[in-house]
């Protein structure tokens, strides 16, 4: 009895054992999963565009040494200088010599000609735990994209303002007098008569017509007085 209840328990325990076991193994593979890998830049040389490279310049120049790698020749001629940026001329030939004159708290800015050589020096750089970055494409790429040197330093293009050619107004159209209908013109030809001919006399209708009444009754008069006494005379 007492063996069956001891294999018991250890067979719970083994079965604890490997579900526990399981677990982990799960959790790990699902964290692997999640966690992306970190980027890689091979030897801690990162590569910028030229307008990355200014605008990192422009905005933390206190905390950025330029470093021109080329001949000093060449740094005589002409190299890339933004105001508040701390500059260096170091040729790639003597970096490893004079990297004691470097900061290690500021980053770093790599750039030559054409980003061959500033490739290397910040390859060497990187391997000393330096921040750094190179210039892509070198001081050529920095001209390209219309960014100033001590001997280029391009003219800000005119901005032509549009001359606004003012607006004629139309003259304001005279009202035409509509023609007058065929109606209008025969009024207009046509003077006004009155019954008798008399143009224009106030009133002269109504004395027609009392006068045509007296007329009237003046006729009627007459005519039954001489019917009177032609029977007198009977």
């Amino acid at each position: 009895m007492r063996g069956s209840v001891r294999m018991l328990f250890s067979l719970l325990f083994l079965s604890s054992l490997f579900f526990a076991a399981l677990v982990a193994g799960v959790s790990a593979a699902k964290g692997e999963q999640l966690t992306p890998p970190l980027p890689s830049f091979g030897n801690g040389c990162i590569d910028k565009r030229a307008e990355d490279i200014y605008k990192m310049l422009t905005e933390e120049p206190s905390q950025i040494i330029l470093l021109d790698v080329r001949t000093e020749a060449e740094y005589e001629e002409e190299h890339i200088q933004i105001e508040g940026v701390e500059t260096k001329n170091i040729p790639l030939s003597e970096i490893e010599e004079r990297l004691n004159e470097l900061n290690k708290s500021k980053v770093l800015i790599v750039y030559c000609r054409s980003g061959a050589r500033s490739r290397q020096a910040c390859e060497i750089l990187a391997q000393h735990n330096f921040t750094v970055f190179n210039l892509e494409g070198g001081i050529t790429a920095w001209k390209a994209a219309g960014y100033p040197t001590t001997a280029f330093n391009p003219s800000p293009t005119p901005v032509s303002t549009p001359t606004q050619t003012p607006t004629q107004m139309p003259p304001e159209a005279t009202p035409e007098t509509p023609a007058p209908t065929v109606s209008e013109r025969a009024t207009q030809q046509t003077p006004t008569t009155s019954p008798v001919g008399v143009p224009g006399v106030p009133g002269f209708e109504t004395i027609f017509a009392v006068a045509a009444v007296l007329l009237a009754v003046s006729l009627l008069r007459g005519r039954k007085w001489r019917n009177q006494k032609c029977e007198r005379k009977r």
